[in-house]
Formats: structure tokens, sequence, C-alpha cells
């Protein structure tokens, strides 16, 4: 069995600091307690620990931890939320660029405000899946007919349950979409995959923050279309981002710059569209083997006359 130095001098680090503590209050330690650096300023010169590392209490973890991580005014969720509104192209490059402290982590970012705005949208399930509902021919009628309303009526209830699945599963296709115009300013494709994730998290809230209202109001008519127009700040938000991340090509002119941002928000939305009649196909599938009544009757065959013998 190896002998893991790192872990054995981190534990007579801590234990150490412990001893030396006085009773009833934080150790009083001149080395870090995870790595065992000697500490020279307020943050371990190694591994980047504060140098005050205080005993967890569930008052500092309510009051202090939680709203310092997540609230901070100068950096954390509502910082980077905050930049990604004012000047979001130019916090991306520098993001990238290697200025990170101030700035949440983007996937963690993206994941955040999905889970956020979905667990507040799940709230409103019902509603929002009526109102989309009542767009939609009835299933009586011609079996196309039918067949249209159903398959129509399981892919909104797909939507509406996970209303930002298919932008996740889409994440990475539409990430090459844009690196493949983005490419000429040098970024690679993952830097313009965590792109997007700030992105797309923005675009959530963006999109709940168009949807509440009509939700709170309760009227059919505006939730439906209050669900296309989201589509609009959508292709706008992504122009603009995409306009500043080109930024840096400068060879680029600006007429330019901002054509390569449409064409990338307009490809992102033909992927978009293209998901969208995958899925359409697939439950079309799925529901005429399940439903075979649902299958389009083929007229009968005329009888052949003598003169066609």
């Amino acid at each position: 069995m190896s002998f893991d130095y790192s872990t054995h001098l981190t534990a007579v680090v801590a234990v150490d600091a412990l001893e030396r503590a006085p009773t009833g209050g934080p150790p009083a330690h001149h080395a870090c307690l995870d790595c065992g650096t000697a500490l020279t300023d307020r943050f371990c010169a190694h591994c980047g620990q504060p140098a005050d590392t205080h005993r967890i209490t569930l008052k500092h973890l309510l009051f202090h931890d939680l709203p310092h991580s997540i609230w901070h005014v100068d950096k954390g969720l509502a910082y980077t939320f905050y930049q990604m509104i004012t000047r979001p192209g130019l916090t991306i490059r520098g993001y990238l660029a290697g200025q990170r402290t101030r700035q949440f982590r983007p996937v963690s970012y993206l994941l955040l405000l999905v889970g956020f705005s979905a667990l507040l949208m799940s709230a409103f399930q019902t509603d929002l899946q009526q109102a989309m509902l009542t767009a939609q021919p009835t299933t009586a009628g011609s079996p196309p007919v039918a067949l249209m309303s159903v398959v129509l009526d399981r892919y909104i209830s797909i939507l509406i349950k996970h209303p930002y699945l298919m932008q996740l599963v889409l994440l990475p296709l539409n990430s090459l979409v844009a690196w493949w115009l983005l490419r000429r300013a040098g970024y690679n494709y993952a830097e313009v995959l965590l792109a997007n994730c700030f992105i797309g998290g923005t675009l959530t809230i963006v999109s709940l923050t168009i949807m509440l209202p009509t939700l709170l109001a309760g009227n059919p008519a505006f939730l439906r279309v209050a669900s296309q127009l989201v589509y609009i700040p959508t292709l706008v938000y992504t122009l603009w981002v995409n306009a500043q991340l080109l930024l840096a090509a400068p060879a680029l002119t600006a007429a330019r710059r901002y054509g390569r941002a449409l064409g990338i928000s307009l490809m992102q939305f033909v992927v978009l569209l293209l998901a969208a009649l995958v899925c359409i196909i697939v439950l079309t599938v799925q529901v005429l083997n399940e439903r075979p009544d649902l299958r389009p009757k083929l007229p009968p065959k005329k009888p052949q006359t003598a003169a066609q013998r």
C-alpha cells in the first residue's frame, strides 16, 4: 500500500492547528488547513483557500455562506447575470481570456438557472398545457386530422413537462454551428460551448420574464402569443452577443460581424426547427404503432372495366 504524504501532511497540520486553537474559537493557524502551505496573506498562495477558515455553524451557513456564494454583489450568480444582460459578449471574452474570479462558472450558471426556471414553470404546467392545446384541432374528424391532434398533444406535453430539455440536448450542436462562424475570431469549440452555456442560462430567465406575467394572468390567448414571442428576444440576444464575440477579429468590418452573428442566430433557429420535426416524426411513428385505427385509409381500388382489360 502506497503512502500518501500530502494527505498525511494535511491531517497533521489540521490536528496541530486545532490543538493550538483557543477554547471556543477558531484555530489560530499559520498554515493552510487544506494543503499545509505557510500563510502570508488572506488566501493560500498554493491552493487559494481563505486563511480565515471558520468553524461551520447553521447560522453562518444560512446567513453568510449561501447568500455570499450566490448573491454577492461583486461576483457570483447575480453579478454574472447582470454582466450578461449589460455587456454579454465582453463578459464572455473576459472569462475566456482568464478573468474568471468574479464570474459564475458557465456550466453551473446554465444548470442553476435552467433548474430554477423549470421549477417555477412546473407550477403552471396545467394552465400552459390547456392554453396550448386549445389552439390545436380536436381528435374528431378524419384519421389524418385525429393523428395530427394526438401527435401534437404528446409533443406539447413533452415541451410543457420538460421546457428546457431540447435546449440542453441541442447545446453541443448549436455550439458547433456557432463555432463554425466564430472560428475566424480564434475561438475553439470548447470556448464556444462555454459561451453558449452563458447565453443559454441568461435566455432562460429572459424567457421566464416574458412567460411569467401571462401565466399569472391566466389568459389562454396571451399565453399562446407569449409562447411565440419568446423566440424574438432569443434571436436578438444571440445576434448581439455573437457580434460582440466577433470583436476579437479586428479584420472583420461591422457589417461582416453582424452578418456572421445573424447567420449564427438563424442557423441555430433552423437546428431547433429540425429537432422539433424529428421529434414529431418519432412521435408519429410511435402513435401509429399504438393506434392502428389512426392510420390514413387508402382509397379502394376501382374495378377495371372491360375496355381497360
